[in-house]
């Protein structure tokens, strides 16, 4: 039995005379004119004291999203507005936490009686390769253990759990360390309250997401072997929302033996097999792997430490093992899961598992933004408080590659029009006639109407070849695709206008 997700993670150049024409000119005031047309751009509408602050982030937003890009001076068209936006960002009135408002608000809209999943995870963004030129005491900080210069960032993603729709973020938390943290194995450290302790932002971002996810019908919030906190499970799960994290520690149990040796001790429930995708840069072959699982109520034992005595003495989990058998010795799958969903069944810890092999795009999301995607740790902007609020917006460019990422092979997508504009699907529709290639079956099968339609297409765009038997587009193929795409559409908008001003005269 094949159980879960497999992971991975033509332009023609225009000969009408066009020298009379600039190309930036015309997209702005496109933008201008269809900026509420435009599919998941911000809406700052009242979110500043200052109407014009409130108009400027809405081009700001939106000029971001159609151009898919992080730099000011690129989407700018003149000096005026390249330094409007520096204005902008710089302006103490544009609080990072408007924008971030802002954005976990629409991921309000989205998420009523749904079932859903909140994907958290923590990222640094370097600047350290910039820090000469940055202003000091303006946002950034230390980002590591002695080394690094920037500052970090915790996300919570939501997805619709059963229709695999990217829904937003239901929180953002930026800071930076002033000085070097406390290791966590020191006695000092310990001895902490939680509240005291870097790690609780995972508690907040928690609460936080409860506000946010209030009108969905079931939350399910999923986190890394850091998440992994005693009060958490005390403090966060309620009626319709369960946490699901990754063990960190062989914690002990009520009866004074270990969680990791309990399970082990369990007869096996079932198996299953994964594809295992190779990884050329770690030297790593694709494998098919066999997975054994194995599954128990547990009566986890109140840490020592300084806990609040308020809280239990002992907490009931669900724990779950899904334990690779034959695999290398160095990377074999080897998860062993808590969580406070019920799982009396095989059937029960695949779902488990299988929720929790989603946490890889919030992983995507920290790459998409950084490296390989819109290369925010390569900002030249001069203030650290600057480079954070533009993160804060990218976030909108990142969603909505993401939500073609979570759309290929979906044939129960979301619908195109909920991401893109109807001038795009027209101008998407003319360049699938293009992809396809009947003879070597390169076809896209899915619905006109859907969004997997307009994945298929923007992964072609990216260099994806379209063959079924391919690796799967990843998040870079589907950025590069969405960039591509942008310039394709520039043109097209030129096109028409040109057609339109000739026919005129």
């Amino acid at each position: 039995m094949l159980i879960g997700l497999i992971f991975a993670p033509a332009c023609h150049a225009c000969r009408l005379p066009v020298r009379c024409y600039r190309v930036d000119t015309n997209i702005i005031s496109f933008v201008k004119k269809n900026m509420n047309k435009i599919s998941h751009t911000p809406d700052f509408k009242g979110i500043f004291s200052d109407k014009r602050l409130d108009n400027r982030g809405n081009l700001i937003g939106s000029l971001l999203i159609s151009s898919r890009s992080s730099s000011i001076k690129g989407i700018t068209n003149n000096e005026a507005d390249q330094k409007g936006f520096y204005r902008f960002l710089e302006n103490k009135q544009v609080d990072e936490l408007n924008l971030i408002n802002e954005l976990t608000q629409r991921c309000r809209l989205n998420v009523k009686d749904r079932n859903v999943i909140a994907i958290q995870d923590t990222s640094s963004i370097g600047l350290s390769k910039h820090s000469n030129r940055l202003k000091p005491n303006s946002g950034i900080g230390l980002v590591g253990n002695k080394v690094g210069v920037g500052f970090l960032s915790h996300c919570s993603l939501v997805i619709d759990a059963d229709e695999g729709t990217m829904l937003g973020f239901s929180d953002v938390h930026l800071w930076h360390r002033e000085e070097y943290k406390s290791n966590n194995t020191t006695k000092a450290y310990k001895n902490q309250p939680i509240e005291d302790k870097e790690s609780f932002r995972w508690i907040q971002a928690g609460q936080n997401s409860k506000k946010i996810l209030e009108s969905a019908r079931s939350i399910t919030i999923i986190e890394d072997r850091e998440g992994d906190i005693y009060e958490q499970f005390c403090v966060i799960p309620n009626d319709k929302t369960h946490l699901l994290i990754r063990s960190r520690d062989n914690r002990k149990l009520a009866d004074g033996s270990r969680l990791y040796d309990t399970l082990a001790l369990e007869p096996l429930t079932g198996t299953y097999t994964i594809k295992v995708d190779s990884d050329k840069r770690k030297k790593k072959e694709s494998r098919i792997a066999t997975i054994e699982v194995r599954y128990k109520k547990v009566l986890i034992q109140k840490p020592s430490g300084k806990i609040s005595k308020k809280l239990p003495n002992q907490l009931e989990l669900y724990a779950v093992e899904a334990k690779e058998i034959n695999g290398p010795k160095k990377d074999a799958i080897k998860w062993r899961l808590l969580t406070t969903h019920p799982v009396t069944t095989f059937e029960e810890a695949i779902a488990v598992i299988t929720n929790y092999r989603q946490r890889w795009y919030i992983e995507q999301v920290f790459r998409l933004l950084k490296k390989q995607g819109f290369k925010i740790e390569e900002s030249e902007l001069t203030s650290g408080w600057a480079i954070r609020k533009l993160t804060i917006l990218l976030l909108s460019n990142v969603l909505r590659v993401m939500q073609l990422l979570l759309a290929y092979g979906n044939e129960e997508s979301q619908p195109i029009k909920e991401v893109f504009s109807s001038e795009e699907i027209i101008c998407l529709r003319v360049l699938a006639n293009k992809m396809e290639q009947k003879k070597t079956q390169v076809q896209n099968n899915y619905s006109k109407d859907k969004l997997s339609w307009a994945s298929w297409v923007i992964a072609r765009i990216g260099g994806w070849k379209g063959y079924t038997k391919q690796r799967p587009p990843g998040p870079i193929t589907m950025k590069r695709g969405l960039d591509k795409f942008d310039l394709i559409y520039q043109g097209w908008i030129l096109a028409k206008q040109i057609e339109k001003d000739v026919s005129t005269r």
